[in-house]
């Protein structure tokens, strides 16, 4: 098996929907090691697709893995796309604001309303509420009726999409990459028993807001990846600030080539560096 070198560059971080390696940069190809024995490789992979603007690439890269596209929904800056196999169909969820996929703020403030928006239970960021909300009833529409199995999954804003759309229809398995903490406690109490599997790449500089002051909680499992690529379950504070300072001293020659991202907080938000960890090919 190839590993795939860390990937730093701005062109993964900023562009990602203009890869064409999806579904080939790991054991995804074997046949012996298909996505469907695996949804956290499976959800990975089909975030970073969510960045794909042209539909007839989005089919041709779904192929490679033996689902459909069923449809795309792109209206306001909120786009998601739903897949299937016989098994299996898969909501990803993405959003980029003003064409730049780590500016995860909707809104400029951390101000919660409740959710949903009838005053159920729980609160979340607003701008996220604002995202998600108007849109939902035509992308949960396009889900097919009473699928065997239902995988939701989004990067970044997208993740945080795919966390509120979690708590309105209960999918068998949530997977979120690079997330914003998305509501509060109670809120967050509301994904119990939805099985969530969180992943924090090192330094991402998303994943640490919106701030807990201001009443905000992450939910899901965590799944640490720490600087050379390993994944790591529930880490203590203690060893991922340890490896945070380290990777970020490393990063430093880094920066300075032609072509990079100037910060490993921000390097380590590229939706490639989270495939090529969860799918085991990443080299330091």
């Amino acid at each position: 098996m190839t590993l795939v070198p860390y990937d730093p560059t701005r062109t993964s971080l900023y562009t990602p929907g203009l890869a064409t390696d999806f579904f080939q940069l790991g054991p995804m190809r074997n046949e012996e090691d298909t996505p469907a024995r695996n949804d956290a490789r499976l959800c990975a992979e089909m975030a970073r697709l969510a960045y794909v603007e042209e539909e007839d690439r989005l089919v041709e890269y779904l192929g490679r893995v033996r689902y459909q596209l069923v449809a795309r929904f792109d209206e306001d800056g909120t786009q998601a796309f739903v897949a299937r196999n016989a098994e299996t169909v898969v909501v990803s969820l993405s959003r980029v604001e003003g064409g730049d996929p780590t500016d995860f703020f909707s809104d400029a403030d951390f101000l919660q309303e409740t959710w949903p928006s009838n005053g159920g239970p729980g609160r979340v960021h607003r701008g996220f509420k604002q995202a998600l909300v108007p849109h939902w009833s035509l992308i949960g529409g396009l889900v097919p009726t009473a699928p065997k199995r239902m995988l939701f999954t989004g990067h970044g804003l997208g993740a945080a999409l795919a966390t509120l759309a979690a708590s309105l229809r209960r999918p068998d398995y949530l997977a979120t990459f690079g997330s914003p903490r998305v509501g509060d406690a109670t809120f967050a109490r509301r994904l119990d028993g939805v099985p969530h599997d969180r992943f924090v790449g090192c330094c991402d500089l998303v994943t640490r807001v919106a701030p807990e002051s201001f009443g905000y909680l992450h939910c899901g499992r965590l799944r640490y990846i720490d600087r050379g690529g390993a994944i790591h379950f529930s880490p203590s504070d203690t060893e991922v600030e340890l490896d945070r300072r380290t990777a970020s001293l490393e990063y430093l020659p880094v920066a300075l080539r032609k072509g990079t991202v100037a910060a490993r907080e921000m390097a380590d938000h590229a939706p490639v560096n989270y495939v090529t960890s969860v799918l085991g090919v990443r080299s330091a």
